[in-house]
């Protein structure tokens, strides 16, 4: 009977929503073109150039090199394996949600285990740096020093949710770093994998997919987003707030119009940075799709982190700026 209801209901939604593209049509198409414009302006950009690199460093071996460069460090301070410093490197200059392909790439080669890729999802969402401190920082709000503010911030407060959420037990003893070692595991990877133009192939192949995977969730929110702007017709801070927990980005530039203080314009693009939007989350999980990572968990760290880093920069904002 709970199933017969819920899919009534879905397909009552969905023909409502059909509706409501008639009704709306002007704010829904334009709504679809800014939603491709962020795709094709931001992410393929920022993305694709790290995806494909990624990709060929994880077949060559480098993730085996790097973790017997970095194991000890990260036994100290995360309880994890060396491999994993890839992905918080990698996160790090690429930002959201690249975080989660090298996460499901770790644990596809069985480098990490589970309990290990929900900790690291936990603590490795961050933000471009390039697009918080040129997009958001120098374009939307005409300060670089706000988005390295911003930037700081953010970053902090990542690592401040890695050391709430560090597994209590190490279960990696400290040993001696050989460089050989890890030159010899990288080779050993590297003989063991197929032609660089096959490899490359399936690069290009996965990083299409998962660009228009993206693609299509961002639309979706954009959407849900308009749809909701246009049926309770809220005032302008309301409007900017639901679509930048819907969509980080359409928030961040409806926020930056406001005639609200600097200070408090900072605060709130901080808070949708570092919780993503729902579209991000969405992203992430799809991308994590195959593996047994719960949602919820997820959520509560990027609420947690949302809120240390808008707190950080409106304690410190007038220090700085």
């Amino acid at each position: 009977m709970k199933t017969k209801i819920m899919s009534f209901t879905i397909i009552i939604t969905l023909i409502t929503i059909m509706a409501l593209f008639l009704v709306f049509p002007t704010s829904i198409m334009s709504t679809v073109t800014f939603s491709i414009s962020i795709w094709k302006d931001n992410l393929i950009p920022s993305l694709v150039p790290f995806f494909l690199i990624s990709e060929l460093l994880i077949n060559y071996g480098f993730v085996e090199l790097l973790g017997e460069i970095s194991k000890n460090i990260m036994n100290r301070l995360f309880h994890l394996p060396g491999e994993a410093s890839f992905v918080i490197i990698g996160s790090l200059i690429s930002g959201f949600p690249s975080s989660s392909k090298y996460i499901n790439e770790l644990l596809s080669n069985n480098q990490i285990n589970e309990n290990e890729a929900s900790y690291l999802l936990k603590f490795n969402h961050f933000s471009n740096p390039l697009f918080v401190l040129g997009t958001v920082g120098t374009l939307l709000l005409n300060n670089k020093n706000i988005g390295l503010l911003i930037l700081i911030s953010h970053v902090i407060s990542n690592f401040i949710i890695a050391l709430i959420y560090r597994p209590k037990e190490n279960n990696y003893k400290e040993e001696k770093i050989s460089l050989r070692k890890g030159l010899s595991k990288m080779h050993k990877k590297y003989i063991s994998n197929t032609s660089f133009s096959d490899i490359l192939s399936k690069s290009i192949f996965k990083t299409i997919n998962t660009l228009l995977l993206l693609l299509g969730i961002i639309t979706t929110f954009l959407i849900i987003s308009a749809l909701i702007k246009n049926i309770f017709n809220t005032n302008d801070l309301v409007n900017s707030i639901i679509s930048g927990i819907l969509e980080m980005t359409g928030g961040i530039k409806s926020i930056s119009f406001l005639n609200i203080s600097t200070k408090l314009k900072a605060t709130l693009i901080g808070f949708f940075i570092s919780f993503g939007g729902l579209s991000i989350h969405m992203q992430v999980m799809s991308i994590l799709s195959d593996a047994n990572i719960k949602y919820l968990p997820y959520l509560i760290s990027r609420i947690i982190h949302a809120l240390f880093t808008s707190s950080l920069i409106y304690l410190t904002f007038d220090l700085f700026i």
